[in-house]
C-alpha cells in the first residue's frame, strides 16, 4: 500500500511514499491530464500540475470536483500526516 502526506493544496510527487511507479507515472503526465486515484477511501479525478521550483520543476496533482473538499479536509485536520493512496487508472 502506498501513502501520501496531506501537507499542501496539491498532492506533490515527493510526498508519495511506497509507490515509485506512481511517482514516475505522474511525472510523465502532461499538465492538465487527469488520473483517477483513491485517497483515504475516496475515489476521484486529479489533474496534473507543474510548478517551477528552484531545483527545476515540481510535479503534483490538484483535486478535481468533489475530491477537492475531501483533500482540503485531510490537509487541514491531518496536516503532515499520511493518508492511504491507490492508483485506480
Amino acid at each position: 500500500m502506498s501513502f501520501v502526506e496531506a501537507r499542501n493544496y496539491a498532492l506533490w510527487v515527493e510526498h508519495i511514499h511506497g509507490n515509485t511507479d506512481l511517482q514516475k507515472k505522474i511525472e510523465g503526465m502532461d499538465p492538465g491530464e487527469l488520473i483517477e486515484l483513491e485517497v483515504e477511501g475516496v475515489r476521484s479525478q486529479w489533474e496534473k500540475i507543474v510548478v517551477p521550483a528552484a531545483a527545476g520543476q515540481r510535479h503534483g496533482l490538484r483535486a478535481a470536483g468533489e475530491a477537492q473538499q475531501h483533500w482540503h479536509s485531510l490537509r487541514n485536520y491531518r496536516h503532515g500526516q499520511l493518508a492511504t493512496l491507490k492508483d485506480c487508472s
